[in-house]
């Protein structure tokens, strides 16, 4: 009877091990497994660090309570401002709390001592979300009116600190009449405001915004009534620490 040889690579076959580098192939099975293993843990911190940042950003984090204490500084503005006085005070309808889901409001008419102009102040503050979406354009064009033009950004110096605000007028639908009403408007985190196109993507989680409407100015008037209520009305707002960069002495 004839012996049978078996070579060493034969031998290495049938006892289930590998001819490369002296690996079983189970051995490769699980140098397989562990890159794929470690981008799935990859992916998983990546959404759990996503769903984070975006609950920070939203104010998930934060307590109401907190926060309505910031809000509440809002009330304590003094009723004048420069030749302004405070006309009325009024809240805000549940069903807009409710859309901005805002921490606190203000809600104001002030009249002009000299001239007899009215402007109406409109600051809120709440989760960057709501408050970064609503504009004037949006609000005023369902009341029927629409814009007289583009927006401009208004630059404007209060207390050394460069602010900015949107500047839009409004008119009539469909007319070629005059406008019949100016707005101001931006946002602020604190900091001195800002006519931003893009508030929602801040990195804050809350926002300040304010809006003044009024009439347009008069001809031959170089600073309207809301503009010059502007001028006198967020110096206020900075003396709480709201639209400044500076710390309060």
């Amino acid at each position: 009877m004839k012996s049978v040889s078996v070579s060493k690579v034969d031998l290495r076959a049938k006892q289930g091990k590998s001819t490369v580098n002296n690996r079983t192939p189970q051995e490769y099975q699980k140098l397989s497994i562990a890159p794929r293993g470690k981008a799935v843990l990859l992916c998983v911190l990546l959404i759990m660090g996503g769903g984070v940042a975006h609950g920070y950003l939203d104010s998930r984090w934060k307590t109401k309570e907190s926060e309505a204490e910031k809000a509440e500084l809002l009330r304590d503005l003094p009723r004048k401002a420069g030749n302004w006085e405070l006309a009325s005070n009024t809240e805000i309808e549940g069903s807009a709390k409710r859309i901005l889901q805002c921490y606190g409001s203000l809600l104001r008419e002030y009249v002009n001592g000299t001239t007899g102009d009215r402007v109406t102040v409109f600051v809120v503050y709440g989760p960057r979300g709501p408050i970064a979406v609503h504009t004037p354009e949006v609000c005023y064009s369902s009341t029927g009116t629409e814009p007289a033009g583009d927006r401009v950004a208004k630059p404007i110096l209060i207390n050394g600190e460069s602010q900015s605000l949107w500047n839009v007028k409004f008119r009539k639908p469909r007319s070629t009449d005059l406008p019949h009403l100016e707005v101001f408007y931006g946002w602020s985190d604190g900091g001195p405001w800002q006519a931003a196109s893009l508030p929602r993507v801040w990195l804050t989680d809350s926002l300040y915004k304010i809006q003044v409407a009024g009439p347009p100015a008069r001809s031959g008037d170089e600073v309207s009534p809301v503009e010059d209520f502007v001028r006198a009305f967020l110096p206020l707002l900075q003396q709480v620490e709201i639209g400044t960069a500076k710390p309060i002495p």
